[in-house]
C-alpha cells in the first residue's frame, strides 16, 4: 500500500514540472505572429528594423524573406528567441532561385547562424 502512494506521489511530481516546462517555451506559427529583423546596410551604414509576418512571403530590399515558425524559450532562466528564417535573393534572374539562408536564427547570440552577405546583415531581434 505504501509503495502505491508513493508511485502515485512521484507521478503527481512528473506531470507537474512537465506542464511547468512546457509553459516555459512558447511556439510562434500563426500569421498574426511577427517578428522583427535589424536589417543593416554594410553600404550605407543605415539600420532598419522591420516587422515580418510568419508564414508570409515578404520583399525587403533585394530579399524575399520567409519565416516558418518562432520560439520563445524561457527554460534557462533567460529568453532565448529562435526563428526558422529562409531568405531567397530577388535580384538573381534564374529561375531556380536557391535559398542564400534557410535555417534557424538565434536573437542572444546571432553570430551562430548569421546571414552573411556583402551588402546586408539580417539579424533576429525580437518575436511577438
Amino acid at each position: 500500500m505504501a509503495t502505491k502512494i508513493v508511485y502515485i506521489f512521484f507521478f503527481l511530481i512528473f506531470f507537474q514540472f512537465e506542464s511547468k516546462s512546457n509553459e516555459q517555451v512558447k511556439i510562434l506559427e500563426n500569421e498574426n505572429n511577427f517578428v522583427e529583423l535589424n536589417i543593416i546596410d554594410k553600404i550605407t551604414s543605415r539600420r532598419s528594423i522591420e516587422k515580418i509576418n510568419i508564414k508570409k512571403i515578404n520583399t525587403l530590399k533585394d530579399f524575399e524573406i520567409y519565416v516558418d515558425k518562432c520560439i520563445l524559450d524561457s527554460r534557462k532562466g533567460i529568453l532565448e528567441t529562435s526563428a526558422l528564417v529562409q531568405i531567397k535573393d530577388i535580384k538573381n534572374p534564374s529561375k531556380d532561385r536557391v535559398f542564400l539562408f534557410n535555417n534557424w536564427m538565434f536573437a542572444t547570440n546571432a553570430a551562430i547562424n548569421a546571414f552573411e552577405h556583402p551588402n546586408y546583415d539580417i539579424i533576429l531581434k525580437n518575436c511577438g
